[in-house]
């Protein structure tokens, strides 16, 4: 017995120099790191130097918010056990690797930061989430929030999310998705809790139905920053539920009144800095129904809005128009005494009747910006206020040239279509041309070369040549 306990002193004292290789040390942690105490026990080991997993969590009584940012942890080691509520970030730490099963034994986690991080797609299959083990099944994670911006992901493993069953919030931001392949369909089809998806940043041309049909649940997404060169028809299948829709940065050239079908409960919609909108066409707004706030600023070639581009039976409230290239916004385009927010500026606008009636209706809570929206008077030339305009306004363009800038650009589009097939047309009459010609010159070249060069004469009676 004695020999025996002997021989487990060393035992221990490896194990004890092992442990210490690959967790840090968290005796003193709260030295090292700050603590802070109140509703919910706050640890910022945020640039303190760590390159492991410390070995316990302070003592505490409340929930974990646990911080590691900007650290150099390189694998990210199974995290000690905890009861409590905890949001775990480890953003910028160089990660590229995670132990299997890692947050399994921190019971009741709620949030898990992994962005900014050197993940690929082969490192986070679906035995990195796992939960703690009962006999003889894992149960599954609480985890509700997972961030795993600015990676290096470009698909996701088809049952990564099989022990994440409760998940709302998945960011997947800024990785290398150039297209939501099968694995990663499948993967996405199993969050049917999920409220909020953000694919922002990536270089996807489409939006593939099967990735989000499954998403009934899903309130709002995020395609910000892609490479969309038209609005998703996919999005009927999210109709029910979103209500908040981000496609700013995106080549998108048209809309119209099939780009937003079926998506009727989004009441948040951003379509900003797209440099290939010109024109936003009738009707392009009417099938969303409980549309509110509309951010359609910063796109520098929009040069006209249809009066009839929200239909009617209009909720909305705020407007969001500046920095466009707009000349002019119709009187009718919206109830405007009904809007409780309106950013106009930084457009061409001439002055004229829809801009004083505009400016007449609209509440003077939302004209309080003394340097708002300005407009060119086409008479003067001089600029002037368009919240202080007077009925004169009506009379200049009864004077003046009216701005039909948006409508050359729609006409030139005609014209270049028309051009380009009278130029294809007489390119093929040319070639027509040319062939018949070689065709003549060739026969003619053969008919000189004939090896007879004079021609002889028969006498049918005399049988004698000529």
């Amino acid at each position: 017995m004695h020999f025996f306990a002997k021989s487990l002193v060393p035992l221990v004292l490896l194990t004890i120099v092992l442990g210490e290789e690959i967790y840090e040390n968290s005796t003193n942690i709260c030295e090292r790191c700050k603590c802070l105490r109140g509703r919910q026990f706050v640890l910022d080991c945020s640039d303190s130097g760590i390159h492991n997993t410390i070995a316990e969590w302070p003592e505490h009584d409340t929930s974990l918010v646990a911080t590691f940012s900007n650290n150099n942890i390189g694998n990210l080691e199974v995290l000690p056990h905890s009861d409590k509520v905890t949001d775990l970030i480890f953003s910028h730490c160089n990660i590229k690797s995670l132990d299997n099963g890692v947050f399994k034994a921190v019971r009741n986690i709620q949030l898990i930061d992994l962005s900014y991080n050197d993940l690929v797609t082969e490192g986070i299959s679906p035995e990195k989430f796992k939960g703690p083990y009962n006999n003889t099944v894992y149960e599954p994670l609480g985890l509700t929030q997972l961030n795993l911006a600015y990676n290096r992901i470009h698909s996701l493993p088809h049952k990564i999310f099989e022990h994440l069953a409760d998940l709302r919030q998945l960011n997947l931001e800024g990785n290398q998705f150039k297209v939501l392949d099968p694995p990663t369909q499948m993967a996405l089809s199993t969050l049917s809790n999920l409220e909020t998806l953000n694919l922002a940043s990536n270089q996807l041309t489409e939006l593939v139905g099967d990735a989000v049909k499954s998403l009934r649940n899903l309130k709002e997404l995020n395609l910000s920053y892609n490479n969309l060169d038209a609005v998703p028809e996919t999005l009927s299948y999210l109709g029910e539920t979103l209500e908040y829709l981000y496609l700013d940065h995106n080549p998108i050239f048209e809309m119209s009144d099939e780009s937003f079908l079926g998506v009727k409960s989004v009441i948040e919609l951003s379509l900003t800095n797209l440099p290939r909108l010109t024109y936003v066409n009738v009707n392009t707004f009417s099938p969303i129904k409980n549309l509110k706030v509309l951010f359609l600023h910063t796109n520098k070639n929009l040069f006209d809005i249809n009066s009839q581009a929200f239909g009617e039976n209009q909720t909305l409230e705020e407007l969001y128009v500046q920095d466009n290239a707009l000349n002019d916004l119709n009187y009718n385009l919206t109830k405007w005494s009904n809007l409780k927010l309106v950013n106009m500026s930084g457009n061409d606008f001439f002055c004229g009747c829809n801009m004083y009636n505009i400016a007449k209706d609209l509440k003077e809570d939302v004209k309080r910006d003394k340097d708002g929206p300005v407009c060119v008077n086409l008479v003067s030339g001089q600029s002037m206020m368009i919240y202080e305009l007077t009925e004169e306004a009506c009379e200049y363009q009864t004077t003046g040239p009216s701005p039909p800038y948006h409508l050359i650009i729609h006409h030139y589009r005609i014209l270049r279509i028309f051009t380009v097939l009278v130029a294809v047309a007489l390119i093929v009459c040319l070639l027509l041309t040319i062939t018949i010609l070689l065709l003549r010159y060739r026969k003619y070249r053969m008919n000189r070369s004939y090896p007879f060069a004079t021609q002889i004469w028969y006498n049918p009676i005399t049988n004698t040549v000529t």
